[in-house]
């Protein structure tokens, strides 16, 4: 039986299951994995990192946040790792993630959403 690598759903529900089971790092495996032979598809990164704060590894899912983040992808994702570190109370981590996606997506509404991040911190100096 030939089983195709890219198939996306299959990765996803058999991770599922795995987690479902309890076999945490069978799924940590999988997600691995994923990212590797598939590593432009979003819905793997969210999922990783979403299972690794969802079991308090906040530290694994930084690592699996800065592996993603080496791909450069879409604003969303920046978004969600900023978000990630605000959640956490690590400002000068968001900072860090912010000047990164500002080098890889230099365009205005980037900087405006930095800016606001350090207004809304009241940073009006930065």
């Amino acid at each position: 039986m030939e089983i195709d690598s890219s198939n996306q759903t299959l990765y996803i529900k058999y991770a599922e299951m795995e987690m479902k089971n309890k076999n945490v790092n069978l799924a940590r495996n999988l997600f691995d994995r994923a990212v590797m032979v598939l590593p432009r598809v979003a819905q793997f990164w969210y999922r990783y990192t979403y299972m690794e704060e969802l079991l308090g590894n906040i530290s694994g899912a930084r690592a699996v946040f800065d592996r993603w983040m080496q791909w450069e992808p879409e604003e969303d994702a920046w978004m969600a790792f900023i978000k990630f570190e605000r959640r956490y109370g690590e400002t000068e981590h968001a900072r860090s993630v912010f000047e990164r996606f500002v080098y890889v997506h230099p365009e205005p509404k980037t900087w405006l959403k930095w800016t606001k991040f350090e207004e809304d911190l009241g940073e009006i100096d930065r």
